[in-house]
């Protein structure tokens, strides 16, 4: 667990932070396990949404290395750009790992906890070291209330992993944080867990003009965006809506969204973008570059949840989910959203071990998001995972909404997005860290491990602390391996290797079906 750092009988190692604070590492000691120094509220304070935008000076984010393993807490303010990115994942995902090779880890998380989540609802953000060396850094969290931003030093031993509250001295209300180590290996996942159900998501490794979502609802529930701007310079956003009658939203409300340096803004969509069965939301930065998430409180027939969803930096002509269960009662549905100017054919197939179902093919019209109940389809199996995967004539924005029947302990609905690439090898992150799981009950329940290729692959599932073995599978080409709570449940994260391209989702319980609580993996760097 973070916890604060020890100050007594220890001389502090104290760096000058910007605008002359003073910001202190308290005697850490990585062997302790994960720290988190006392906060400092930053001394600027971030200008309000739809105010003029003034000019912001610009300030360079540094990470400065002191002793061998520890970092002097440097001045990485929350208006700062990264210190340094990670190569470019491939389109449509925002999300992966710097290699640990490289100089710095940055990536910025958002939830939304704090508007329509339901009364209670907290939000966690789960920091993973992938590397044998210790990783010290800065999380700065600002709130969509306004107010100081607040910096926090951590510290995460090797192979080790922290559990951080990114609210912790914010007002109440939605909030958003950027994390900034001087090593690479190190990622965040967020996990958002109240009355309604839980999500988790990973946080983003980039700022983007652009960001997409498929498979919202404005009518069965409640869909806030979040905004957030770690950049120092401001922002000016347009959302646009995608509707499955055909119709474009683009209310005013959301033309000209200003977004200032370190700020986030948390939209309620439903006023603007009324009683929609499903929606997809297209985000585009006319001036700078952000960061976006959705968060969909649901209501379902047989009870409610919570999906947080992370955006995909741009449509893709390829989408993969590793494991997609249809059970009795259930529904699973796929929201095709095509963002072009003309028609798009989108083939829908399903890989199963050992069997061949045919595909599927689904007529999406330009500007337009189609629903798609994969589990109604005629020869699909109910109750056996297969890997899904979409192929399109054109970029499209994908989404899976998964409803699980009436009875048994929920959450009963969640939103997943799937991943655009394959790689040979992935980290696994639960929802918490051992002891501390960051949901009641948060579990590892499967690893599906889907093999695209035209030829068998090996693949292992190990430990990250400690390296144990915990499976191992030959997986044929075109099908799916998946690891059950036997092999990989618990929160102690674990790396997936294989002797070729390979997709991971992880699904994780406690949930009332599959796919309700679903993340892809992380890919690794070289």
């Amino acid at each position: 667990m973070a916890g604060r750092g020890p100050t007594d009988g220890l001389d502090p190692d104290e760096s000058e932070g910007e605008d002359g604070e003073a910001v202190t590492a308290h005697g850490l000691d990585a062997a302790d396990g994960p720290v988190r120094l006392e906060p400092t509220n930053a001394l600027s304070r971030v200008a309000r949404r739809r105010q003029a935008l003034r000019p912001v000076p610009g300030r360079t984010a540094a990470v400065m290395t002191v002793a061998a393993v520890l970092l002097g807490v440097g001045a990485v303010s929350a208006w700062a750009p990264p210190p340094a990115a990670p190569s470019a994942p491939s389109s449509g995902d925002g999300a992966s790992v710097a290699p640990v090779h490289a100089h710095a880890s940055s990536f910025f998380c958002t939830t939304g906890a704090g508007a329509d989540a339901g009364s209670g609802a907290t939000s966690t953000i789960v920091l993973t070291n992938t590397t044998a060396a210790p990783a010290v850094g800065v999380e700065t969290a600002v709130a969509a209330a306004g107010g100081t931003p607040v910096r926090t030093g951590v510290v995460l031993p090797a192979h080790g992993t922290g559990v951080v509250n990114p609210a912790a001295g914010l007002p109440a209300g939605g909030s958003a944080a950027t994390f900034a180590f001087a090593a690479g290996g190190v990622t965040g996942t967020a996990v958002v867990s109240g009355a309604q159900g839980w999500s988790t998501a990973p946080c983003v490794t980039q700022v983007s003009s652009q960001w997409d979502f498929a498979g919202g609802s404005t009518a069965n529930g409640l869909l806030d965006l979040s905004l957030y701007n770690p950049t120092a310079a401001p922002a000016v956003v347009d959302v646009t809506f995608l509707t499955a009658g055909g119709t474009v939203l683009d209310p005013q409300s959301y033309q000209g969204v200003s977004v200032g340096a370190g700020q986030v803004e948390i939209e309620t969509l439903g006023a603007y973008v009324q009683s929609q069965s499903v929606v997809a939301t297209l985000v585009q930065a006319t001036s700078g570059a952000v960061v976006a998430s959705e968060l969909d409180r649901m209501a379902v027939p047989a009870g409610s949840g919570l999906a947080l969803v992370t955006g995909t930096t741009g449509p893709s002509t390829t989408w993969r989910f590793a494991q997609t269960t249809a059970v009795p009662g259930g529904t699973v549905t796929l929201a095709l959203a095509n963002p072009g100017g003309t028609p798009v054919i989108a083939e829908v197939t399903a890989s199963l071990p050992g069997a061949t179902v045919l595909p599927h093919r689904v007529s999406v019209p330009a500007r337009t998001v189609v629903p798609y109940a994969v589990s109604s389809i005629a020869g699909w199996p109910l109750g056996s995972p297969y890997a899904l995967t979409v192929t399109a004539s054109g970029p499209v924005i994908v989404g899976r909404t998964v409803v699980a029947p009436p009875g048994g302990a929920g959450p009963h609905a969640g939103i997943a997005h799937g991943t655009t690439g394959t790689a040979s090898s992935w980290l696994v992150v639960g929802p918490g860290e051992q002891g501390l799981p960051s949901t009641a009950g948060g579990t590892i329940a499967s690893v599906a491990v889907a093999n695209p290729g035209s030829s068998s692959v090996s693949v292992a599932i190990r430990q990250l602390q400690g390296g144990a073995l915990v499976a191992t599978a030959r997986v044929s080409a075109g099908g799916v391996a998946v690891f059950g709570p036997k092999q990989v449940g618990g929160l102690q994260p674990l790396l997936v290797t294989a002797s070729g391209p390979v997709g991971v989702e992880m699904d994780a319980g406690p949930a009332a079906a599959p796919g309700v609580v679903s993340s892809t993996g992380f890919a690794l760097g070289a």
